[in-house]
């Protein structure tokens, strides 16, 4: 079997599409050692990493209400919305499990407000990581762990591939972008809260109708673009071997998707890269890997406080 280390990146229910892309890469043996993940790829990462089967995490997928899935928990910080249903369905497949328990190596990207540092977590609880990695800023609450505020890894790291390449160095890093290629940006659609959020529609109307609505608006598209640019920089930054990118640059991060259909791009997507993935093996790119330094790319969740982020 070829060897592989995979870097997911985040999405919001764009994320489905990492289904089909993890499905298609096992059909054509490719053996998954590593995976690092960011907001939505964090999630399924979590889960493949745990030892679910790819056909049982699209069991979950499936499963999900979207009614239900971003309700606030009664201790949740505060922010806009809250992922409360989500985390729910989550502990019912992962229970109290920890990193000690996956069977493959994980990890997940997210950065600490206070300190604005990039936080690797690779220990302790695999609920409490997701929960940390999936905090959009402002739209989801923030995760508090040792005495660290932890947001969505995505401000920093979209698409996490200096994290794959520090879990497992030996393997080509295959990176999967859920953010569209530049030249699709114009085409995006722009984010709206859907209807079912669970909150009154009257009070979206009478918000968009402020300029305080106007101006939220403004800041959403404006933190898109953002994050666009930041996914593109790190990408042409930190060279995975491969980028996949599924074509779902037609949806936001909150729209109610089809799971079938999303699963499918990400499976075409992977048939799209056949070629590049196969010459992943050849003798010269074999030998350009292993004269690569790896160096660990932030900082970890069990640092102490003082360390200094990029420690090696």
């Amino acid at each position: 079997m070829k060897s592989i280390t995979l870097a997911l990146g985040g999405g919001g229910t764009k994320g489905f599409a990492h289904i089909g892309v993890i499905r298609q890469l096992e059909r054509e043996g490719y053996q998954i050692k590593a995976i690092a993940g960011t907001s939505a790829g964090g999630i399924v990462g979590a889960l493949y990493a745990f030892g679910y089967p790819i056909e049982k995490i699209s069991e979950f997928a499936h499963q999900l209400k979207y009614s239900e899935m971003f309700h606030r928990a009664p201790n949740d910080p505060p922010s806009l919305l809250g992922l409360g249903g989500l985390y729910k369905n989550l502990k019912s497949l992962l229970g109290s499990a920890t990193f000690n328990d996956l069977k493959i190596k994980f990890a997940v990207v997210s950065v600490d407000t206070r300190s604005g540092e990039q936080v690797i977590i690779d220990q302790g609880s695999l609920v409490d990581a997701v929960q940390a990695t999936t905090a959009v800023p402002g739209i989801f609450p923030a995760k508090k762990i040792n005495n660290m505020n932890l947001v969505d890894g995505g401000v920093l790291d979209p698409v996490p591939v200096t994290t794959a390449k520090w879990l497992y160095s030996d393997a080509p890093v295959v990176a999967v972008s859920l953010i569209p290629p530049m030249e699709k940006w114009t085409e995006t659609q722009k984010l709206e809260i859907p209807p079912y959020m669970p909150i009154p529609k009257f009070l979206f109307d009478q918000l968009n109708q402020l300029r305080l609505g106007q101006a939220m608006h403004v800041f959403i598209d404006s933190m898109e673009i953002m994050v666009n640019v930041v996914a593109d920089l790190r990408l042409k930054l930190d060279k995975p071997d491969v980028i996949i990118q599924p074509k779902v640059h037609q949806y936001t991060m909150f729209d109610k998707v089809d799971i079938d259909q999303m699963i499918q791009i990400g499976e075409e997507a992977v048939k799209e890269k056949r070629e590049e993935l196969n010459a992943l093996f050849g003798i010269f790119n074999r030998f350009t890997r292993w004269m690569k330094v790896t160096k660990k790319p932030g900082r970890l969740i069990s640092d102490p406080e003082s360390s200094p982020s990029g420690r090696e």
